[in-house]
């Protein structure tokens, strides 16, 4: 990974500022040679925001009960007429540079969350029973498998816009979901929601 890059798209995500993350990962694959990874220059997937915000709407109430029966009759009972709710979501992709048959997220929810360090990820009480899958970058995904399949990275190039490119399939990922919670309202868009994909720390507060 292009960890100088990583950190500085980190930067940008924690001052909300994800579109100029986007302009930069891209502006410094356009400064690399031609590969078959600039195929993703321009490349979106927010034709998933409608699926993804169903989806999250079906786990937020589906967790929701699993927290209530997690937190016993006793609770329940003095707490009775109180909506109870998850501190936090996080969504994870799969580890998709070298799982490229096909790309997919899942749902997490928690207890309890903090801003500090990332440690609590994994004390989940709840995910998703299915996972959603990717679609729109299966072009994407065949470069991902050429690259892997057939050792090519000592060619010219394709280490430095492989390291650019799975940035920006993250990227993508999180601006997938700013625009899900920006167009659909549920009760579950109020719960912090963080997004990333399985071994990356570019991790996005969506709302």
């Amino acid at each position: 990974m292009n960890f100088v890059l990583a950190d500085r798209l980190s930067e940008l995500l924690e001052s909300n500022k994800l579109d100029e993350a986007i302009d930069f990962a891209e502006k410094n694959l356009r400064e690399i040679p031609a590969t078959d990874f600039h195929e993703i220059l321009g490349k979106n997937i927010l034709h998933l925001a409608s699926d993804l915000a169903n989806r999250i709407e079906e786990f937020d109430k589906s967790t929701k009960v699993v927290l209530k029966k997690k937190q016993g009759f006793i609770k329940n009972l003095f707490g009775s007429g109180k909506d109870i709710n998850p501190s936090a979501y996080y969504c994870e992709m799969n580890g998709f540079a070298i799982n490229y048959d096909r790309w997919f997220i899942d749902l997490f929810s928690f207890e309890n969350y903090s801003l500090k360090d990332w440690e609590w990820l994994s004390d989940f009480y709840d995910s998703t029973a299915n996972d959603l899958t990717i679609t729109g970058f299966e072009d994407i995904q065949k470069v991902f498998e050429d690259v892997h399949e057939n050792a090519r990275f000592e060619e010219p190039n394709i280490e430095k816009a492989y390291e650019v490119c799975e940035l920006l399939v993250i990227l993508r990922l999180h601006e997938l979901f700013r625009e899900a919670y920006r167009t659909n309202k549920g009760n579950w868009d109020n719960i912090p929601m963080f997004v990333t994909a399985h071994d990356y720390e570019v991790i996005f507060k969506v709302n």
